[in-house]
């Protein structure tokens, strides 16, 4: 709250310029930039909400009262949650000045008072009772290209009339964009915000009291909506990410949902062979994740190894799988925590965490506010360790380990400086654990008044208090010697783990120690931030690896591919009684794939379907082909699938047919070709730029499949055709701020894969930018990875700003174009033109 509020009592028993026929009556709250207060006209017996703001508590604006444009905003929306506005006008008082919000007063309280006060009522219900009016307004919003810019607890109201006989709870929604003029942080989207308050309502049900219906709905609320919908920002991944409407369609299917699968959610079995296609979805299931889980997933022995990681690539490839199979807590859920087996002790932390805990995050003022969050994500990892190695010691070294938790835990008390109880338990794991978690709330109340001047922030952790008590566990227990903590920190990703709050916490997660590993999972090598709150870069090979699994598994020459799909969907089908197919090549068989060949198909019939379903004759199909698609993206490869069984006819045609394979090559060729087009069209409904990306992919791959046409490979002989799936430039990269937007952006979602080891023609190294191999059929381009389209920066500059005017521009309709455009680039060269980098 700003020191500058005038007085709760100020404004009582007066009336407001230009506002003269409302008496101020009663004070209501306060927030951070003003004060709300009842006003009533006597006249009508009508009451407003004013809510009083200090002039020099909104960031000022080039437009002059730029602050009725969200009054504006409020009142065009129909929906029946939205407090609207009557009057905005600025008061004079005593030589200060004020701006005042008039609105629709709605007796009773915000939901964070509210949950406060009544704890106890805050049941499932409750929370669907919230959401669908959520979603409500989130619809119109969505239409009208709105969006609410500051929703949290407390600009949420419930309603509740004592006179309603059937106790009804209403939700209004106020504040329409005021933060924006105040200087506070927001939350990316609106749908994050209503994501944190989803999650502190959940953290009040009592899980173990639900029953039945009850307990299905809060694994759903829980699984589906605050893990994956809620929070996804890609639609290509998630068709309910940022889709109000389809959200609030599953909402209100939970009842039928629940009739009709009994259990099967609860106990997280596998109706189809293509349930569960993301970890998330499988909640803590450990056997059902024991189940599905591959270890053939490329790249995992990197992920053993001794060394910070920074481990990224597309949605859906699997980050969060593996991490929680290398877990302690997994390994020892399934049986499979063998000591001589166990070569590092893993720990999982998934960042929703720290997110709901800190969301919004920017840099304090005052430096001694910086370990806030830090302590928070100390303790917590703490706290994971120690109950972990507790469970584990004492399966496997319960003799020595119970010699030495005594003396272990006290030495703790003194390194970590917390006052150690007085009580016979104090020493033990269970009461250091209960403080280190209370510890937690006691950083996530203080974020709320780091930026507050006057506020004192205390004693918190800074980054090497971990490293003394992972230091200290190990060298106490001589079992843990030669076995490091690996934490496997799942989802660090901007803008959900913001910038500056990464380069704070990067002061630890990128420190290098012997007893301490940290690997870190985030969606594109641009959503980490690669150096610390110092100022201090971080440099790969160095502090870090680097692993993109997409890019892993587009490079990868060998079959390691096929054997991780075929044992990804052999264990799925293997899962459902019954199946009919026990093995990939058994449903898509074999199509082995002659890259220059389905090109000269393409350029015969560019047109037109194969006609005959032999290899090498154009068809996207068989067990090679999907292998081929995979960029990691494991999600889509299970979804391929099923679309496939889908539209060939299901379980049952599957069990009638004796055709090898079980869906036709031609078939098979239809649905890829959909589902690529499908992928496609996803990206328009990508957040903020969707329509444009879509634009500049289409524009690449439109040219591209005209080099295959017109152009010829120079790489190989025999002259096959030009089969580019990817962007070399010719130097490095110097894009205006806002194409670096734009390609960013690409890279965010993996519609572009990026590899980063070309070279220009003057042997500087430049990125290659891949084209996401999902998308490779919907364009009639071929897997091969020969040829590139290489791009000057201004031609790169146009394909990114202007896609269209680039496809106009470079797009080959002859082979005698073609030869013109080599003549040119041959000029260029013998002119030096390519040797401005």
């Amino acid at each position: 709250m700003r020191r500058n509020l005038p007085s709760k009592e100020k404004f009582l028993g007066k009336t407001i310029e230009g506002i003269p026929d409302y008496v101020i009556t009663d004070y209501v709250a306060s927030g951070f930039n003003g004060r709300l207060y009842r006003a009533v006209n006597e006249s009508t017996n009508n009451q407003w909400a004013f809510k009083i703001v200090p002039i020099s508590n909104l960031v000022p604006t080039d437009k002059r009262d730029e602050y009725l444009e969200e009054a504006k905003k409020a009142n065009t929306l129909e929906n029946r949650s939205v407090v609207r506005y009557h009057r905005v006008v600025r008061h004079s008082d005593a030589g200060s000045e004020y701006v005042v919000f008039a609105c629709d007063y709605v007796k009773g309280q915000n939901l964070r008072d509210y949950v406060r006060k009544n704890a106890s009522e805050i049941d499932v219900p409750f929370v669907e009772n919230f959401l669908r009016t959520m979603f409500s307004l989130l619809y119109e919003l969505k239409m009208r290209r709105y969006q609410h810019g500051d929703l949290h607890a407390g600009n949420v109201l419930v309603a509740k009339s004592e006179f309603d006989m059937d106790g009804r709870i209403d939700f209004r929604v106020t504040d329409f964009g005021v933060r924006r003029f105040s200087g506070q942080p927001t939350h990316a989207t609106d749908y994050l915000a209503i994501s944190q308050i989803l999650n502190d309502l959940l953290n009040h049900i009592e899980y173990t009291d639900c029953e039945g219906r009850n307990r299905y709905a809060y694994n759903v609320l829980r699984d589906d909506f605050l893990k994956r919908h809620l929070i996804e920002t890609d639609p290509s991944v998630d068709p309910l990410s940022c889709n109000p409407r389809l959200m609030d369609q599953k909402l209100n299917k939970i009842d039928d949902d629940y009739r009709q699968k009994g259990d099967v959610r609860a106990n997280a079995r596998l109706v189809t062979p293509f349930d569960y296609p993301n970890c998330e979805q499988m909640g803590k299931s450990h056997l059902l994740l024991k189940s599905l889980y591959s270890d053939r997933l490329l790249g995992l022995s990197k992920m053993r190894e001794r060394s910070n990681l920074v481990l990224t690539g597309p949605r859906g490839c699997g980050k969060t799988t593996v991490f929680r199979a290398l877990s302690l807590d997994y390994l020892m859920s399934i049986n499979d925590d063998n000591p001589q087996r166990m070569e590092y002790i893993g720990l999982y932390y998934r960042c929703d965490d720290l997110y709901f805990a800190f969301p919004r995050y920017e840099l304090p003022a005052r430096n001694e506010a910086l370990d806030v969050p830090m302590h928070f994500l100390i303790v917590t990892l703490l706290a994971t360790m120690l109950e972990q190695v507790d469970e584990w010691a004492r399966r496997h070294f319960a003799e020595k380990f119970q010699k030495k938790t005594g003396p272990l835990v006290a030495d703790l008390w003194e390194t970590l400086g917390l006052s150690r109880p007085n009580s016979p338990t104090a020493d033990s794991m269970p009461t250091l654990v209960d403080r280190l978690k209370r510890e937690r709330e006691r950083a996530r109340k203080k974020q709320r008044f780091v930026h507050v001047e006057h506020e004192p922030v205390g004693g918190y952790f800074g980054p090497e208090m971990m490293i003394a008590a992972c230091g200290l566990v190990r060298n106490r227990l001589s079992f843990l010697e030669h076995r490091p903590f690996y934490f496997f920190i799942d989802d660090y990703s901007d803008p959900k783990i913001t910038r500056p709050l990464q380069t704070n916490l990067n002061r630890l997660l990128m420190h290098r120690n012997s007893d301490v590993f940290f690997k870190l999972s985030t969606e594109s090598p641009i959503s980490f931030s690669r150096q610390d709150v110092d100022g201090k870069q971080f440099v790969e090979s160095r502090e870090y690896d680097l692993l993109n699994l997409g890019l892993r598994y587009l490079k990868d020459d060998s079959d390691r591919r096929e054997q991780f799909l075929e044992d990804l969907f052999a264990r799925r089908f293997s899962e459902v009684e019954n199946y009919p197919i026990r093995h990939l090549e058994d449903l898509l068989g074999s199509l082995p794939r002659n890259e220059n060949a389905t090109a000269r198909i393409f350029q015969e019939r560019p047109d037109a379907e194969p006609r005959t379903p032999k290899a090498n004759q154009g068809y996207y199909a068989g067990c090679e082909t999907i292998a081929a698609m995979c960029s990691g993206d494991i999600h889509y490869m299970i979804r391929l699938v099923s679309s496939m069984v889908e539209n060939f006819g299901g379980h049952e045609d599957l069990a009638a047919s004796t055709d090898t394979p079980r869906i036709p090559f031609r078939k098979q060729n239809v649905s890829i070709r959909a589902a690529a087009g499908e992928f496609m069209e996803s990206i328009r409904t990508l957040p903020e730029r969707g329509p444009h990306l879509a634009d500049v992919i289409n524009a690449f791959g439109q040219v591209a499949h005209s080099y295959l046409l017109h152009e010829t490979s120079t790489n190989e002989t025999g002259n096959p055709p030009h089969q580019a799936s990817r962007i070399e430039p010719y130097e490095p990269l110097a894009l205006s701020d806002e194409t670096r937007k734009v390609l960013n952006d690409l890279l965010r979602y993996s519609i572009l894969i990026e590899d980063p080891s070309g070279k220009s023609r003057r042997g500087k190294v430049v990125p290659r930018y891949y084209l996401r191999r999902y998308l490779i059929p919907h364009f009639n381009l071929t897997f091969s990875r020969r040829d590139s389209l290489q791009l000057e920066n201004r031609q790169l500059e146009t394909l990114l700003s202007e896609p269209k005017e680039f496809e106009k521009a470079e797009r080959l309709k002859s082979k005698e174009a073609a030869a013109r455009r080599r003549g040119r680039l041959r000029q260029r060269e013998e002119r030096g033109l390519f040797d401005n980098d």
